[in-house]
């Protein structure tokens, strides 16, 4: 029996199809591990340019040794005042120094790449970006990488910047606060904490859910059964707007 009346007739219905999957496991315990955190978020030092805020698929280079003090957001797609109020927000890189401070992770990159994910060019990030900050990232030798993104192109954009980051041998996970984005699209693995767009790494000056996220966002990169499979955090943060 066929299931058209018309042969060649096609649904008016877009039906989204998630890519195939990529997963590195992790083989390393977290404490030698080296981490990286990159974001499609728009953060990027006070004296680099600011990205474009209508579609924008370049980089910026942060050595992880910048105080979180001399970080900044450009990005039109979400509202930007938690990241205003505390870099680590988005990008918890005060974070991450003290977990290799504290021996729960072996050591940072070098440097790291960050992007502004919305209204991005998708072929742009799928075939440029994407690849030239995986082989960067590759090249200090990274074992893992965790990325935020902001609004909800932002979770697509950052989604393809973690698939290639796999596909070049490292264990990644997006930190979504929009996670069926990042679920459609591909990524990995997903960790969901109960937090607005631009607050994905938990509350702006929230030491202890920052940590607590990012501890177990990488216990979930260690833990992880298999592709695209979702973690729901138990923390939650609603910003009073």
């Amino acid at each position: 029996m066929k299931l058209t009346t018309l042969e060649g007739m096609r649904s008016e219905i877009f039906v989204p199809v998630t890519p195939k999957p990529v997963f590195t496991e992790l083989k390393k315990p977290l404490n030698e591990c080296k981490v990286a955190f990159i974001t499609a978020g728009g953060i990027h030092k006070k004296d680099q340019t600011p990205f474009n805020t209508s579609g924008d698929f370049s980089y910026r280079i942060i050595p992880f040794d910048t105080p979180s003090s001399e970080l900044m957001v450009t990005h039109g797609g979400f509202d930007n005042s938690d990241i205003n109020k505390d870099a680590n927000a988005m990008f918890p890189i005060d974070r991450l120094h003290e977990l290799v401070e504290d021996g729960f992770i072996g050591s940072l990159s070098k440097e790291t790449y960050t992007f502004m994910g919305g209204g991005g060019n998708v072929e742009k990030f799928l075939n440029e970006t994407g690849p030239e900050i995986a082989k960067k990232l590759a090249e200090q030798g990274v074992d893992i990488v965790l990325c935020t993104g902001g609004c909800g192109t932002c979770h697509r954009s950052a989604t393809i910047v973690t698939r290639c980051c796999e596909e070049a041998g490292m264990s990644c996970c997006v930190v979504a606060a929009l996670p069926p984005i990042a679920r459609q699209q591909g990524a990995p693995r997903i960790t969901a904490p109960h937090v607005p767009i631009g607050s994905n790494a938990g509350e702006p000056n929230n030491v202890e859910m920052q940590t607590a996220i990012l501890k177990e966002t990488l216990e979930w990169v260690r833990d992880c059964p298999s592709f695209n499979s979702l973690k729901v955090l138990p923390y939650e943060y609603r910003h009073n707007v």
